[in-house]
């Protein structure tokens, strides 16, 4: 090549060839040798320039450029943290720039222009590099940022890693040449990589426009958790067509986020909420989520119009103060019209109760401490029961006459054996049940049915007018004792060498009271009535039991060989036991009252006190617990590592016990239960309870036993039989399919807290959790039982099934359904089917018949960045319908 100036030709440099150039220094060498350009001493370009070129380097001097070189042939030129790579590439040493392009072909360009700047490289067909300036320009660029792609006619890269974009093309798709879905924009601005803003910006399927056109848009770049807009859903209910959950989520810092969303009905009805998240490592985590809404219902002038206020605050909590102490809690003040007309959640929905609570612990080595407030609230009713505070203590089992040096090999002595335990539970509880209507109207107070717990819980005197009673707070303190004393024998008269663990105890239990009951009978206009009061004072409640245990355990061998099985053990492990406490709602002990009910003189007696245990217990309890087992031996004993394995054949146990105190029926229910596992895939429990005493007409126990020969553990009166097994195939390898990421919260990779959850599966819709690398699987449970009450059998009968199976590697169907043998009827069903596609995923899900008849179709790219935004879902997992309105 020869330089525009004819008076200055070009030098072709040839190997082993240097000289120097303007203050430059060229070592050259050619065929794959390296070159090195060292900076000029005093030009804008502080860093050496390496280069090399496979075929040969060109260098013009004074051409209309200036000073200008060549590389030819898989050149490379290196420049701090800049390196390009192409075909050609030219160096304009006064202007201090670098420009490439590749080597056209009939197949296409080759050797295209790849340049890399710190974590950025872009491909194209031509580029320019100005080394002074740090700023770049790419002719027909290809580059990747994070999991998209971007296409562009033109882009511009600045010093400062912002890129400008002419005629971009934004996809997830690896083809970006012809990706199946891109989103295009005449005018795009790339900001630290972390934003993608955009002028007019309009969807298009493979390359046909569609009408989802924007004025202007700006895309997530990175992973991770990023402040952003929240796409809305929409549907229509009672209250009209409505846009819910839009919003912003910020991510404030790496430790705490902050979601604020609405939503709005075309009738008049709005809410609004907010949700904050909270975590650091080791440390604590948390969040606090809370929501308002104002909600109309009908027109006005219905008979049914209403506004309705609702408000929602929870917070839940976890915190290691220290690695003996610890702090959690879990509050939800929720009203029952947000869970039962507002909320999406299915469990809120279908809940009876609230409940909240918060817990502090600390252990001291055997020492422990718990305190604790909880709230259970009864969402229909209206009552309330609070705990505040409840405190537990207790102290580790210890023997405290134990010796702390003992001579080795001396036995322990009988009185270091003893056992002591310390346990104190102290609670103080309010309980809130509103006096109904009619009682109200009747006591004169109409005004009373506003009041609610809140208003009970900080007033006395409304305590007593919501509930007509008098004690708003019940203060109870518990002590337990427990004595024991454990030790085994190894001889018994008659049996010989024979050994049994006996372990007598003795539990003490001490309970304090601040107030006692009293009840009286008293004259009324209509007769008479029984009126409690209650009366101020300590009042301590003492009891005991004393019992003694007796267990051992032995074995017994069959010398069986059935195939490759060989022998058979029994174990057989029996237990007896004998307790005792005595009648305590006996006079003598003072824990009952009496009062006359008639002219006769007859009493009726009753407790002062919560928690008296009456009637005397001599109670007589004995186990018999049965194990099988087998051993299988290798096929080749003589290999290297051959060992037989044990493998359990069958569990069978049995227990009941006899109140020797009682007049009559002192025996108790037979209990059989029964445990084994068939071919090593097939469950099978069985539980079942007898009666030792016959049944009279009127379905009550005779005081005559129902054993006999037919029936040797008595009368059935109830019987369960599950029988349940899972088959599933093995993985394919590399089947698996790449699940999307979160863009906010805290969840776990993979996971996006924000996705709706079908209530009845249970999964995300579009089949993230959808596990494509398992080609199929099955479970089947059946549950056979039968109750008799009063002689009358109740049957049940139920078959459940879950499966799921690979139509092909990107096709999948999963159910779940069952039969009722004895409703002779199908239970609920549900039926999913997946696609997976290279940059989509579908998912299409239906209820057929049921309570739950529903069917969803979703359709989203896998993207993480995208997925809310390009989502198809129809009909909006919508659980208001199955329930009925507020």
């Amino acid at each position: 090549m020869t330089s525009r100036r004819p008076r200055t030709p070009d030098r072709r440099l040839s190997r082993g060839w240097s000289g120097s150039l303007r203050g430059a220094v060229f070592g050259v060498l050619c065929l794959s040798f390296p070159l090195v350009a060292l900076a000029q001493s005093g030009g804008g370009a502080d860093r050496p320039v390496h280069f090399t070129a496979r075929d040969s380097l060109v260098v013009s001097l004074q051409t209309d450029e200036g000073d200008l070189g060549r590389l030819y042939g898989s050149s490379v030129v290196d420049y701090g943290e800049s390196k390009l790579e192409a075909w050609r590439v030219e160096i304009l040493f006064d202007r201090e720039e670098l420009r490439a392009d590749g080597l056209p072909s009939d197949t296409g360009l080759v050797g295209g222009p790849i340049f890399r700047q710190g974590d950025e490289t872009f491909n194209g067909e031509r580029l320019a590099f100005n080394l002074r300036t740090e700023r770049g320009r790419v002719i027909g660029a290809r580059t990747a940022i994070e999991e998209g792609f971007i296409r562009a006619d033109v882009v511009k890269a600045t010093e400062d890693s912002t890129l400008f974009i002419r005629n971009g093309v934004y996809t997830t798709c690896p083809c970006v040449d012809d990706p199946s879905y891109s989103l295009r924009s005449s005018k795009m601005k790339i900001v630290n990589r972390k934003w993608i803003y955009t002028g007019p910006i309009q969807l298009y399927l493979y390359n046909i426009p569609t009408p989802l056109w924007l004025p202007f848009g700006f895309l997530p770049a990175t992973e991770g958790r990023r402040s952003g807009p929240l796409p809305p859903s929409y549907g229509e209910d009672e209250f009209g067509f409505y846009l819910r959950d839009f919003g912003w989520y910020f991510a404030l810092s790496d430790y705490v986020d902050l979601q604020l969303q609405g939503s709005l009905w075309t009738r008049g009805s709005l809410e609004v909420k907010a949700l904050s998240r909270y975590r650091k490592r080791y440390s604590y985590d948390g969040q606090l989520q809370v929501s308002a809404g104002r909600f109309r219902s009908g027109e006005k002038g219905d008979p049914d119009f209403s506004i309705r206020k609702t408000g929602s605050v929870r917070w839940t909590h976890r915190q290691p103060i220290s690695p003996t102490a610890n702090f959690d809690a879990n509050v939800n003040l929720s009203t029952s019209g947000y869970l039962r007309g507002v909320s999406q959640d299915y469990d809120d929905r279908t809940r009876q109760t609230i409940q909240s609570s918060a817990r502090f612990s600390k252990r001291w080595g055997s020492r422990s401490l718990t305190v604790n407030a909880s709230q259970r609230q009864v969402v229909e009713s209206g009552s309330v029961s609070m705990t505040f505070p409840s405190l537990s203590f207790s102290q580790n089992a210890f023997k405290p006459f134990q010796r702390s040096e003992r001579a080795p090999g001396s036995s322990e002595r009988f009185y270091e054996k003893l056992t002591v335990s310390y346990s104190l539970s102290a609670d103080n509880r309010y309980d809130f049940t509103r006096r109904t209507d009619e009682a109200l109207l009747a006591a004169g107070d109409t005004a009373a049915v506003s009041l609610n717990w809140i208003d009970a819980l900080l007033s006395q005197s409304d305590f007593e007018r919501a509930t007509g009673k008098e004690e708003r707070f019940a203060f109870r303190a518990t002590h337990r004792v427990p004595i024991s004393a454990p030790f085994s024998v190894n001889r018994l008269p008659l049996l010989g060498s024979f050994r049994m663990n006996l372990s007598p105890s003795v539990s003490y239990t001490e309970d304090w009271f601040v107030r006692t009951e009293r009840r009286e009978v008293v004259e009324t206009e209509s007769g008479t009535s029984v009126v409690s009061r209650s009366v101020p004072g300590f009042f301590a409640l003492r009891q005991y039991t004393a019992s003694l245990s007796a267990s051992s355990v032995f074995y017994g061998i069959f010398p069986l060989r059935v195939g490759p099985y060989s022998g058979l053990r029994h174990t057989v492990k029996p237990s007896l036991g004998f307790g005792y406490r005595p009648d305590f709602g006996e006079s003598r002990w003072g824990y009952t009252r009496a009062y006359v009910v008639d002219s006769t003189g007859a009493e009726k007696v009753y407790n002062i006190v919560n928690g008296v245990q009456g009637g005397e217990q001599q109670s007589l309890t004995f186990s018999l617990n049965n194990t099988f087992e087998t051993r299988r031996l290798p096929e080749d004993s003589t290999a290297a590592g051959a060992r037989s394995r044990t493998v359990k054949l069958l569990d069978l146990n049995l227990s009941s016990s006899y109140n020797l105190a009682a007049d009559s029926n002192g025996f108790q229910t037979i209990n059989l239960t029964g445990r084994t596992r068939l071919f090593g895939q097939v469950d099978v429990d069985f539980r079942s309870t007898f009666s030792p005493y016959r049944l009279s007409e009127t379905g009550g126990d005779l005081n005559e036993y129902a054993f006999a020969w037919s029936s040797p553990l008595g009368r059935l009166t109830s019987a369960n039989l599950t029988i349940r097994t899972s088959l599933r195939s093995g993985t394919q390898r590399g089947a698996g399919r790449p699940l999307t990421t979160s863009r906010a919260g805290f969840a776990p990779e993979g996971s996006n807290p924000f996705d709706a959850i079908d209530p009845i599966l249970q999964q995300p819709y579009g089949g993230e959790g959808t596990d494509f690398s398992i080609p199929w699987s099955l479970s089947l449970d059946l549950t056979y039982g039968i109750t008799r009450y009063r002689g009358i059998p109740d049957r049940r009968a139920i078959l459940n099934t879950s499966f799921d199976f690979s139509l092909t590697p990107n096709w999948k169907i999963t159910g779940r359904s069952g039969y009722d043998f004895e409703q002779g009827r199908v239970v609920t069903t549900n039926l999913a089917i997946a696609r997976d596609f290279s940059c989509w995923q579908m998912a299409l899900t239906w209820i057929p018949f049921g309570d739950y008849q529903s069917w969803g179709f979703d359709l989203h790219v896998k993207s993480g960045h995208l997925r809310d935004l390009l989502r198809l879902r129809q009909p909006k997992s919508d659980v208001r319908g199955r329930f009925g309105s507020m």
